[in-house]
């Protein structure tokens, strides 16, 4: 990924332009990132027919070839949305101020994630219940679980905690360069990259080491999962990074330029190296282990290259339709994990084929999920609480950056 560099006349010419960057948007920013957050309904609903795993509701079909597909998918999703998510918030924090932009992002992502947590949290709790045990069985699961917090009751909502927690560290971190007089040694360290291309290869491989030596640590501490499996220390340190990538990307226009100009090398690198962990990352053993937490935030920068780049090729274009699944995508993703699971709960007892049963429920989720947007879109109080919004009605000119404010683990 070569940054090209500039002279020292050019370069305060691009700092101004990176600067006022948060006025421009990125169209293609928003249809990709809405497209993999809206992708998460059909991952939730192939690990009820996955060989690999068992998950929440399991199917006693099985399908190889969709399991195939959530590996592939697993090993890049969480890492793009967190990297898009660290790009805005270094562009919106610049623009607004931290205290002011971690203010905005306590209400974009605390209530919705509030919201979830009391209202979609149970009814998930319920499916699986229902699934284990029976009906007899949902109340005192419930209960359980609720005296007991665990991964079982945020599921997918781990994304907005992970997020939450980021912005607060980011802004904490961007108050501390302003007033210790970080500005200086941040700039230097860019233009050393800018200056040296193999730093910037070898930077993937050094973000992989220390995801794998937080992983080692934390297991050998038996801290390596707290709070019943909601923060897993490896993954939280390699999403982190990842942030922290987006926002390195931001900080100049160039280098965002560079980013999202494609390269079939790295391109094809970014497919080698995630069929790789897709292969490795649900392998028992600690070689396999290592693989995968390695590659978490190799594979994480290289595929946000191959997707980002790639958009810009072919989806920097605003349709009606791209619009409406930029604006559904939050909604669609807090609310269809219920859906998914009541109806997988439903096709336990069809002896049908997986692949079928795959695909029914996907399309009825996406569009049970899309209609309970609708009914949100047009209710103010809703729109709040499931947006973090305080108009349902919003208009083209007041939508900032921060369309969908973050992201999908599972």
């Amino acid at each position: 990924m070569d940054l090209e560099k500039h002279p020292t006349a050019v370069r305060s010419a691009v700092a101004a332009q990176t600067e006022s960057a948060p006025s421009q948007r990125w169209d293609f920013l928003d249809r990709i990132r809405a497209i993999l957050m809206l992708i998460g309904i059909p991952y939730h609903v192939g690990l009820v027919y996955a060989a690999h795993a068992v998950w929440i509701v399991e199917s006693p079909e099985k399908s190889h070839p969709v399991t195939w597909a959530l590996q592939f998918s697993h090993t890049f999703r969480m890492p793009v949305f967190f990297l898009i998510a660290g790009f805005f918030a270094s562009l919106m924090i610049r623009r607004r101020g931290a205290g002011h932009w971690l203010a905005g992002r306590a209400r974009r992502i605390g209530i919705p994630l509030l919201t979830s947590l009391l209202l979609v949290s149970p009814l998930m709790v319920l499916a699986s219940s229902v699934a284990a045990g029976g009906v007899s069985n949902a109340i005192p699961a419930l209960l359980a679980v609720v005296s007991s917090p665990s991964a079982a009751w945020t599921v997918h909502l781990w994304f907005l905690i992970y997020l939450l927690i980021y912005c607060v560290l980011f802004a904490g971190l961007w108050l501390l360069g302003s007033r210790c007089g970080l500005g200086a040694f941040i700039a230097q360290a860019q233009d050393r990259l800018e200056q040296d291309p193999w730093l910037r290869w070898l930077g993937p491989a050094a973000l992989g080491l220390v995801v794998l030596v937080v992983a080692v640590v934390a297991a050998k501490l038996e801290i390596a999962y707290l709070m019943g499996g909601i923060f897993v220390a490896g993954q939280f340190v390699s999403d982190g990074l990842m942030f922290l990538v987006g926002a390195l990307v931001a900080a100049r226009s160039a280098w965002f330029e560079a980013f999202t100009r494609p390269r079939w090398l790295v391109w094809a690198l970014a497919l080698v190296t995630a069929v790789i962990m897709a292969v490795f990352q649900d392998g028992e053993g600690d070689i396999s282990r290592a693989i995968t937490y390695f590659l978490m935030p190799v594979v994480g920068v290289l595929f946000a290259h191959l997707l980002l780049s790639a958009a810009r090729l072919w989806l920097d274009r605003r349709t009606r339709l791209s619009a409406a699944l930029v604006e559904a995508a939050m909604t669609m993703y807090l609310v269809h994990v219920p859906i998914v699971l009541w109806l997988s709960v439903g096709f336990l007892s069809v002896d049908w084929p997986a692949e079928a049963e795959f695909f029914l429920i996907t399309v009825v989720a996406v569009a049970a999920s899309y209609a309970f947007h609708c009914i949100v879109d047009r209710q103010s109080a809703l729109t709040l609480l499931f947006n973090g919004q305080a108009a349902s009605r919003r208009s083209k000119a007041s939508r900032s950056l921060e369309a969908v404010p973050g992201a999908p683990r599972a």
